[in-house]
């Protein structure tokens, strides 16, 4: 039997389907719902230590999915969002009627589907063959995105073994192909607060892992694993209140900290980091904080760095 010239279609489209290297090539780039932070179709994992503002973060960029409306920054596509709310919907939902109140959006135009009690995900799980029958039989959207919050929630077993692990990730991978959507799921760290909890398989088996931490009300988010592009820029956010909501939204701090940066300096006077943390102290102002803000403000060009001291860009330094 001859050889198939690689320029044709080498198998049938469906399950196992073989691509030639010229197919392969054709191939459409991947697309994102998140831009630059969260692929189509992926799975993520968004893991910090308790009380670090996961679920704020996972409801804003649940909202921001069901409403279209950019995340920080980033272009978002819009969709339809199920969102797994395991641990009970009480504080979740003061959470979200502070982000509806502040982005002025009205409750009946947000295309969320909120479940509020837990769900064991796996591929044997009665649970997940309910729920796509409600998706499917009941509601008229095809979910973009499914959030599940939290791992410890929704995991039958031990999340230190691989095993359990690897059963949890097949079923969310059931809810992934069925629907092309992205899933992100919200998991906690261990002890050390250094990384996630549980088995390695998690990590192995995922697209795009965030971290958050919390520096009294400032949130910043990393990118530790983007398995095909380019780790996303730290990203830090405050924590807002909303007033006569009890609760608060998240607003990008970038230009805060700039303000607050710029506002140590006086005139022409150049100054060295330590000077300039010691102003900063005054202020209130942590180290950490600080050092962000540091970096931020001479990547964008507003201070300039000459002879281990800065100036405000612009101005001429009076020191030699």
């Amino acid at each position: 039997m001859g050889a198939r010239p690689s320029a044709f279609t080498l198998t049938a489209p469906g399950p196992l389907r073989l691509y030639s290297t010229e197919e392969l090539l054709r191939l459409p780039p991947p697309t994102w719902l998140v831009g630059g932070i969260l692929p189509e179709g992926s799975l993520s994992v968004l893991y910090g230590p308790p009380e670090s503002g996961k679920s704020f973060l996972a409801i804003d960029l649940a909202l921001s999915v069901a409403t279209g409306l950019p995340w920080h920054g980033h272009p978002v596509e819009q969709g339809f969002v199920v969102y797994v709310a395991a641990e009970g919907g009480s504080g979740i939902s003061k959470r979200v009627r502070a982000w509806l109140e502040a982005k002025q959006v009205a409750a009946r135009g947000v295309p969320v589907a909120w479940l509020v009690e837990s769900l064991t995900v796996n591929k044997e799980s009665d649970d997940v063959g309910r729920l796509m029958q409600r998706l499917d039989d009941e509601l008229e959207h095809t979910p973009r995105l499914i959030v599940v919050d939290t791992l410890a929630r929704c995991l039958e077993g031990d999340e230190n073994t691989q095993l359990d692990v690897g059963r949890f990730v097949a079923g969310v991978d059931m809810l992934r192909h069925e629907y092309k959507a992205a899933v992100m799921i919200v998991h906690h760290t261990r002890l050390d607060g250094d990384r996630e909890r549980g088995n390695t398989a998690l990590r192995g088996g995922t697209d795009t892992m965030l971290s958050a931490t919390k520096d009294e009300n400032s949130i910043l988010v990393e990118c530790t694993k983007q398995k095909d592009w380019e780790h996303f820029p730290p990203l830090s956010v405050t924590l807002t209140p909303v007033r006569d909501t009890e609760s608060c939204i998240l607003v990008s701090d970038t230009v805060g900290r700039e303000a607050q940066l710029l506002a140590l300096f006086i005139g022409e006077t150049a100054y060295s980091a330590s000077e300039l943390l010691a102003r900063a102290g005054v202020t209130g102002m942590s180290r950490k904080t600080f050092f962000r803000a540091l970096g931020d403000t001479k990547q964008s060009g507003r201070i300039l760095k000459e002879n281990g001291k800065y100036r405000l860009a612009g101005v001429t330094s009076d020191t030699p």
